[in-house]
């Protein structure tokens, strides 16, 4: 019976061994989390103020048009990543190295006119056809998007080259590189404009450009559309599920975060600032350019993969049908389930 007592003890010891192993393996376990400056960053602000909500993620913060080289060659550096959802599905839909876990953003593009210009909803869309509207990111998710509207609404609409003639049949889309070219005393009639650019060229001018439409509101229901969404590494979601899950269930705190009167805009940006992996970035938002009403137009909000697919699925054919089908769709396996 001694004997059987003392097998008995051994083996105990030896799981709880183990255990405490498994355990302290854990939490020397670093992985890193890199998303866009703009709305993307917002979403994980919290995370950098605090950093002990997810005390093995270490969040970096990047140029937009950067994020796309922390997922793919040899090295893939990113762990987990923030990226607009087209490019997402290009680069990384066969899941063969990443799955996806959620949307995060769901939409931060208005349209923006001048003093007299005539409000736009989805029952007067045609007022824009003979006009001209010119989209920051043209080629990309603000020009993709408001051509899918147009295309959905059954808007005819052509892209105006420099020195070209106004189609008067058509809505006719001018390409900006940035927010410098969006101006009072622009020929365009229309711009299509991310926060906080549009609140803050609202502002700056006086109302002499106002926001007068929501891309937002033009799309499908009137609810938004996936724009960023939150990838990780498949080794990562197969041997660290639950810093996954940790993660993931992080956003909704997240957001609340972002929108309390407690949190100040200064906590923000100096929190977003901070996780900056260049130090001499120019930040999208500034203290006086965030407030509670460009938070809200930034539109975060996680929702999970599994519960988004369709979406997603559907956002990504209305693209695809005005851009050649350059986006791809993505394998059922890179829609990942987190219970």
């Amino acid at each position: 019976m001694k004997k059987l007592l003392a097998l008995l003890l051994t083996f105990i010891l030896a799981i709880t061994s183990l255990s405490l192993v498994a355990c302290d393996d854990n939490k020397d376990v670093k992985l890193s989390l890199y998303a866009p400056d703009g709305a993307p960053a917002l979403s994980v602000a919290r995370l950098i103020d605090d950093k002990s909500i997810v005390s093995n993620v270490e969040v970096k913060i990047v140029l937009a048009n950067t994020i796309s080289a922390f997922v793919t060659g040899e090295e893939k550096k990113a762990d987990f990543a923030i990226l607009p959802v087209n490019a997402a599905s290009k680069m990384l839909g066969n899941a063969s190295s990443y799955k996806m876990l959620g949307v995060v953003t769901n939409g931060n593009l208005f349209i923006m006119g001048k003093a007299s210009a005539e409000d736009i909803n989805k029952t007067n869309l045609s007022t824009l056809i003979g006009k001209k509207v010119g989209v920051i990111n043209l080629a990309n998710v603000p020009g993709l998007t408001f051509k899918a509207i147009l295309s959905e609404n059954e808007i005819p609409f052509a892209n105006l080259v420099e020195g070209g003639e106004v189609d008067a049949s058509k809505v006719n889309l001018v390409g900006l590189t940035d927010g410098t070219a969006v101006t009072p005393s622009s020929e365009c009639d229309y711009f299509v404009v991310p926060e906080p650019a549009a609140t803050t060229k609202q502002t700056m001018t006086s109302g002499k450009l106002k926001i007068c439409g929501s891309l937002q509101a033009l799309y499908g229901d009137g609810e938004g559309y996936p724009q960023a969404v939150l990838v990780a590494k498949k080794s990562v979601v197969e041997n660290n599920l639950d810093i996954v899950k940790t993660l993931v269930n992080s956003f909704s705190a997240n957001e609340e975060w972002l929108k309390s009167e407690s949190t100040t805009s200064t906590q923000i940006v100096n929190a977003v600032k901070s996780g900056f992996l260049d130090s001499e970035m120019a930040p999208t938002f500034n203290a006086n350019n965030l407030n509670k009403t460009v938070i809200e137009n930034c539109a975060i909000s996680f929702t999970k993969a599994s519960e988004i697919k369709g979406d997603v699925l559907e956002y990504l054919q209305k693209i695809n049908g005005v851009s050649n089908n350059a986006w791809g769709t993505p394998d059922d396996d890179f829609f990942y389930s987190v219970n």
